[in-house]
């Protein structure tokens, strides 16, 4: 089919289609089993990101001498920044894991599908390093990953120490 000839199909339609009967009676007790048993927390782990982003940067800031040219050779990229913040939390959100939320089965494989996209977009980074978007993209893919993981798995209580 062709885009005409589904242009002519959806004009043929008629503009007032209702269902036979109520359709929200069905629904709405599917949406209450469905709701999540794990409540995510996600703006914890962003906040907990972002803190530990500034950190990293202050502590290299102020462990670097002066500003001349070969001090800025030898700081880290923004890539490598991320990269360890975020590779960090993963570990310890994954170390903390006691087990897997109902619905979860495949989480393995979710995390290599985002593993495989943050592997394109650092490649990408390797041709335009420092670019924002990429940046961002980065960024954004990594708190999904976190969010899913928080998401995904029972973690133990953190001890307070």
């Amino acid at each position: 089919m062709n885009e005409q000839q589904l242009d002519k199909a959806i004009s043929a339609l008629a503009p007032d289609i209702m269902p036979e009967r109520d359709l929200w009676a069905g629904i709405e007790p599917q949406l209450a089993e469905r709701s999540p048993k794990v409540k995510p927390v996600l703006w914890h782990w962003a906040t907990a990101a972002m803190l530990g982003l500034a950190c990293l940067v202050s502590w290299q800031l102020a462990l670097l001498p002066g500003t001349s040219g070969s001090t800025q050779a030898s700081m880290p990229t923004a890539e490598l920044m991320l990269l360890q913040v975020y590779e960090t939390q993963k570990a310890k959100q994954l170390s903390q894991t006691v087990a897997i939320a109902e619905g979860f089965d495949n989480w393995q494989q979710q995390l290599q599908v985002w593993d495989q996209a943050i592997a394109q977009v650092r490649h990408a980074l390797q041709f335009y390093p420092d670019e924002p978007q990429l940046l961002a993209q980065l960024q954004s893919l990594y708190q999904q990953q976190l969010a899913y993981i928080q998401r995904a798995t029972l973690q133990q209580p953190l001890a307070m120490s």
